[in-house]
């Protein structure tokens, strides 16, 4: 994630691709120094009387001075940096490196605490640590703190030590709970981890079908006369699944798969019921789903604008990011820090985007949803703009794509519980564009620490705590679960770093997305928003298969962040709005 206030543009000429060529080639072809820390985030811990070094590692640096200042004291004039401190508390140095043909610097932070004991992070799901009976569940936690001296780690069962490894394999024949404690310890002190796992028959296999926000009340779908709905549940603990769909009661031929796509020629209510089959063992579990579809054409749900219309998002109904370096922050990030629930959470993006200040979504997935006083014609061109703070340089410039959804108010309920639409984009259809893609976030263990994360692809990774947004957690505030799940539409990554420069590069889309410097963008580039904004058409709807949905008109917005990556000292890529507006009216 580029820092997308102007009182940080010190730091994106530092990092970033913002810099003008000139500011990084001068006329004979030699480069600025580049700095590449040893520690990515920037943020070291140390003990009190225990020496740190740093070390970072250089490029274009063969006659480049060094100086390392703390409160504007130099202290090192070498390339690595080594101290030790007597008292604990938080310490800034200032790294800066000069050539003749200019300067590189970095602020770094140093913890320097008492002690330094493990910290012991494992994935727990939702729903518990479960296991069937006589089969292997690995245990794999992340603990931190190993290279304290005297580190050891134990597994206890009933209080007897059954492993001293990093990773621990349960497996156990007798069905009940087991309570398991991880003891990890090092000379700085103990600490332990309690956890259960339940040992199971068979595992609670689970089918439910997604809601269209987190807090929406029921999952119900709605529909007009003709228009197909994309039925797909989400499956837990299923291995080898077989699927059988049935509508009010009556199975439908041939539909042995897991999506239906269901169209309903006259309006009514329809209950479609799923039985999902685990082959190994024959367990079966069915889940059900209302589809109403509803009287008239879809006219009828329209909602002109008037004399007082607003061009301008009026109502945000959800703002639920996914963990960020800007999620929390009380200084740029505009938070007041008491922001925990849904309400006040909603009020603050609302707040924001009146004002044309930055919401940031965090990392993939992360989401906002508004809605507007009127509806939104679909005219043929750009019916509705977003506005972003993505920007060009000569290096290639600085976007982070997210992902724009629309949706028809088709009950009259005012609320955004309908049918959610993707909008094509230039990504749409790619071998490399993911649909349904999943990630996990789960809550830090301690303050000040990386988000761990996991996908429905079996990988796992963190987006990263750093020394320049130091709010206790990215987690949001308001997020009351200990874990929580974001699905869409995930793009390829398209951020690189320059060989030449050191630099990060988050490269453009072709067209699309919002925060993206494409075809469709509408206004200049700059670092607050000011000048930024892609256009979007709302003809672009499309059904899950791609096939175009033919929407009149829109009521809601929902855009998310679609890029799971990192560019280095940079973070997380998030997606940045600052206004929604409608083109019509002007």
């Amino acid at each position: 994630m580029r820092i997308p206030s102007v009182t940080l543009c010190v730091l994106l000429c530092i990092f970033i691709s913002s810099c003008n060529k000139d500011d990084i080639i001068v006329d004979n072809g030699t480069l600025k120094p580049i700095i590449i820390l040893d520690n990515v985030s920037g943020v070291y811990n140390v003990k009190v009387g225990k020496e740190l070094s740093i070390s970072p590692t250089y490029e274009n640096a063969d006659d480049a001075l060094f100086s390392w200042t703390i409160d504007g004291k130099l202290v090192s004039n070498q390339k690595a940096f080594s101290h030790t401190w007597e008292e604990a508390g938080d310490v800034f140095i200032t790294l800066r490196v000069d050539n003749e043909n200019g300067y590189a610097a970095e602020e770094l932070k140093v913890e320097v605490k008492d002690l330094l004991p493990p910290a012991i992070n494992l994935f727990i799901p939702s729903k518990g640590l479960k296991v069937q009976k006589g089969h292997d569940l690995l245990l794999a936690p992340e603990i931190a703190n190993q290279d304290i001296g005297d580190f050891k780690i134990e597994w206890l069962r009933n209080g007897i030590v059954v492993s001293d490894k990093l990773t621990y394999t349960f497996n156990e024949e007798i069905l009940g709970s087991y309570p398991i404690t991880i003891r990890a310890s090092n000379e700085d002190g103990l600490t332990e981890e309690e956890l259960e796992i339940e040992v199971v028959e068979n595992m609670p296999y689970t089918v439910f079908f997604q809601k269209p926000y987190y807090n929406a009340k029921e999952t119900t779908k709605f529909t007009f006369a003709g228009r197909s709905v994309f039925l797909k549940p989400q499956l837990e603990y299923f291995d080898n699944p077989a699927f059988q769909w049935a509508v009010n009661g009556k199975a439908v031929e041939g539909a042995t798969e897991p999506l239906l796509i269901f169209t309903p020629e006259k309006d009514g209510e329809y209950l479609i019921s799923i039985a999902v089959t685990e082959e190994e063992n024959g367990i079966s579990v069915e889940s059900k789903i209302r589809v109403v579809c509803e009287p008239g054409a879809q006219s009828s749900r329209y909602r002109a604008a008037n004399t007082s219309s607003s061009a301008y998002s009026t109502d945000v109904f959800e703002f639920l990011p996914a963990p960020g370096q800007f999620v929390n922050e009380t200084n740029s990030g505009g938070f007041k820090g008491d922001e925990i629930t849904f309400n006040a959470a909603n009020q603050y993006a609302a707040e924001r985007l009146a004002n044309k200040k930055y919401v940031s979504l965090g990392s993939f997935g992360g989401y906002v949803i508004v809605g507007f006083d009127h509806s939104i014609p679909n005219k043929g061109g750009y019916d509705f703009a977003i506005q972003g703070n993505a920007f060009l340089s000569d290096q290639g410039g600085s976007n982070e794509p997210g992902i724009v959804w629309v949706m028809q108010d088709v009950n009259g309920n005012g609320l955004p519980d309908d049918e959610w639409y993707e909008l094509k984009g230039s990504e749409t259809g790619n071998g490399s564009t993911i649909q349904d893609y999943e990630v996990t976030y789960y809550r830090p263990v301690s303050a000040r620490s990386n988000v761990y994360w996991t996908d429905n692809l079996g990988n796992s990774g963190s987006v990263d705590y750093n020394s320049y947004h130091q709010q206790s957690s990215y987690y949001p505030l308001w997020m009351n679960q200990e874990s929580y799940t974001l699905t869409g539409t995930r793009l390829l990554p398209k951020n690189i770093q320059i060989p030449s420069s050191g630099f990060w590069n988050n490269q453009a889309y072709e067209w699309g997305y919002v925060d993206n410097i494409g075809s469709d963008c509408l206004g200049g580039d700059s670092y607050d928003g000011t000048g930024q904004m892609n256009g979007f058409k709302i003809s672009n709807a499309i059904f899950k298969d791609g096939t175009p949905v033919k929407l009149e008109y829109i009521d809601f917005i929902k855009v998310q962040c679609g890029v799971l990556a990192k560019s280095g000292p940079l973070g997380e890529i998030s997606t940045e709005v600052f206004s929604f507006q409608d083109l019509n009216i002007k």
